[in-house]
């Protein structure tokens, strides 16, 4: 009897399944899950679950047979007990069997109709069972979308404006003798550009000359570049020269060598705040250095001093010959593969899982595996990976960021190059991707190692490379939203609105999850609805909305008397822009994490 309760439920739990099914394929303004149409869907639908429980349905029959034939024997053997006379107990006996006989009749025939239908499904349904498994079937071509795939319609008529106006006072004017400010930055790459960017419009604010910025030397990959060995320093002295005085060193006071004054500001510090922990030291001591400077300057900022930083990150900034050179290379060997390719930062390596508590599916090794570096970073509280992933702030596995473009339009003859550092799973998790997109491309692959070896010993200078390639590529899309994510973000925008994707986690973590209850179009029609908004489209996010370095709206300008985007179009792009949620990213090439944490901690 437990057995066949047992078996009941699981029944009862299929037309549950089945019905929720139903619910959402109507919602869907869909039929079922397996397209079939009309009023016989719900019927095959069933019969197709009935077919895929079969062994649980054969043994359900199996068990009720038994037990009505158990119950007939003893009907026939066992007669009532109550029949107190020959007659009766004859008579009694004659009935109660012809009425056992009699239900176990129909009850049979019954479940002979059942067993034929199964028996169909059986014979008759193979097709249609292969098309139930086989649902999800993922086309190596993207389809026709009726728009241009690597291209905005609308982002000629944007471009970045960031020349200061009359008002805005030069360096010449505004800077005072005997002044300096110095800059220790955090962090790898692309988190040392954020320092480097606020660390001119501090010295502009503070009416100081800056000295070349230090670069972290101590951050996780030991990088020992200087500035001048990643950024072109003479051309970045004469970019700004009219916005703020810049030196390579600190001159020596009364033939010594000058020991600064260090201070540490909170994040996100504003004018003010700079006007009062900064600038009554600098006049005491004339020399300041603002060590782990990362975001220590607030992200709103007046519009003058917002344009100053866009000058700074999209025009001073530029990398040495060599590194330009080189990049330059690489772009042009993806080229020559293709018209045009796609650029990825996977963003898939095992720090960034660590840090970001995770969990992929790989048992207890990979929970050992990442737990181990995870105790990297002490302030880090334990993780509750499903609600990580469910809040939508895990990278996508590479197989889901393939499926993702996949949906999106992009067939099997794409090419893609790969910005990553080690993947975590190596080349296990990476075949999915390969899979759906084989012409896959990286430095190591386009490059050789004699042309890669001034490069390959320096994070930083690798770094700078495949920021080259993203930012020159037709299409670049991050798997996070991180300091290297950011930075392109907003460049892209910057110079054109180049299509700029990033996943929209939160709503394509359900999607995945259910994704084999689904057709391939229900799940590309369903990407392609959660993708609007993070796609890199002009007026996709509300001016002050995000990081400044991804959203430089103040830098933006649009060609008057143009009407850019349908205002329907507009608010739905900015309403799902403003679901995303950035990851504190420790980017492989961007974050010394455990002084970005801890320091958070502490500030």
């Amino acid at each position: 009897m437990e057995n066949i309760m047992t078996t009941l439920k699981e029944l009862k739990k299929l037309f549950f399944s089945l019905k929720i099914r139903r619910k959402k394929s109507e919602r869907n303004n869909n039929t079922t899950t397996i397209h079939l149409h009309g009023s016989n869907g719900f019927y095959i639908g069933l019969k197709l679950i009935l077919w895929r429980k079969r062994r649980r349905v054969f043994s359900f029959i199996s068990a009720i047979s038994s037990c009505l034939l158990l119950l007939l024997f003893s009907s026939v053997y066992f007669p009532p007990p109550t029949a107190n006379n020959l007659f009766l107990s004859r008579h009694s006996s004659v009935r109660h069997v012809t009425l056992s006989l009699s239900f176990f009749f129909l009850i049979h025939v019954v479940f002979v109709i059942l067993l034929a239908e199964l028996r169909q499904v059986v014979k008759g349904r193979e097709a249609l069972e292969y098309n139930f498994e086989a649902m999800f079937q993922v086309p190596a071509s993207g389809g026709n979308l009726g728009r241009d795939l690597w291209s905005w319609s609308q982002s000629t008529f944007y471009y970045g404006c960031s020349n200061a106006s009359k008002k805005f006072q030069t360096a010449d004017i505004k800077t005072l003798p005997d002044r300096y400010l110095l800059i220790a930055t955090s962090g790898g790459l692309n988190q040392q550009r954020t320092g480097i960017i606020d660390a001119v419009v501090a010295a502009y604010m503070l009416n100081a000359t800056l000295v070349i910025p230090r670069l972290d030397q101590q951050s996780y990959w030991k990088d020992t570049s200087c500035f001048a060995e990643i950024f072109d320093v003479n051309w970045f002295i004469s970019y700004l020269s009219r916005d703020v005085e810049i030196i390579k060193e600190l001159p020596p006071k009364g033939g010594k060598a000058w020991i600064p004054r260090t201070i540490r500001v909170p994040r996100k510090c504003d004018p003010t705040c700079y006007e009062t922990r900064v600038l009554p030291v600098l006049n005491r001591t004339q020399a300041v250095e603002l060590t782990k400077f990362d975001y220590r300057l607030s992200n709103r900022l007046d519009t003058e001093l917002q344009k100053l930083r866009c000058r700074v990150n999209y025009h001073a900034l530029r990398f040495t010959d060599p590194i330009l050179k080189m990049g330059k290379l690489l772009v042009e060997r993806m080229k020559m593969k293709a018209k045009h390719f796609i650029a990825l930062h996977l963003r898939f390596e095992p720090d960034m899982l660590a840090f970001s508590g995770c969990y992929y599916g790989g048992g207890d090794k990979e929970r050992a595996e990442l737990g181990a570096i995870r105790k990297r970073w002490k302030t880090l509280h334990a993780s509750n990976p499903e609600k990580v992933r469910r809040n939508g702030k895990c990278p996508l596995t590479p197989e889901e960021v393939g499926l993702m473009l996949r949906a999106l339009g992009f067939g099997s003859d794409v090419h893609v190059y790969v910005a990553s550092g080690d993947v975590y799973g190596g080349e296990e998790s990476l075949a999915p991707l390969k899979g759906l997109f084989p012409n896959f491309h990286s430095k190591q692959t386009i490059a050789t190692k004699e042309e890669l070896a001034q490069f390959s010993s320096f994070s930083g200078r690798m770094a700078a490379l495949d920021y080259i390639v993203c930012d020159e590529t037709d299409v670049f899309v991050a798997n996070n939203n991180g300091n290297m994510a950011r930075m392109l973000a907003g460049r892209r925008r910057y110079f054109g609105h180049k299509p700029a994707i990033r996943p929209n986690a939160k709503k394509l973590y359900k999607l995945f999850l259910d994704r084999n209850n689904m057709t391939w179009e229900e799940f590309s029609s369903r990407v392609r609805t959660y993708q609007i908004g993070f796609m890199g489209e002009p007026n996709e996010m509300k001016p002050g909305k995000g990081e400044f370095h991804e959203n430089p709206d103040s830098c933006l300008c649009q060609a008057k008397g143009i009407e850019t985007f349908e205002e329907k179009n507009r608010k739905d792009a900015v309403k799902m822009s403003d679901e995303y949620q950035s990851i504190e990213d420790p980017d492989w090439i961007d974050v010394d994490y455990l002084y970005k944490i801890e320091e958070f901690m502490s500030d």
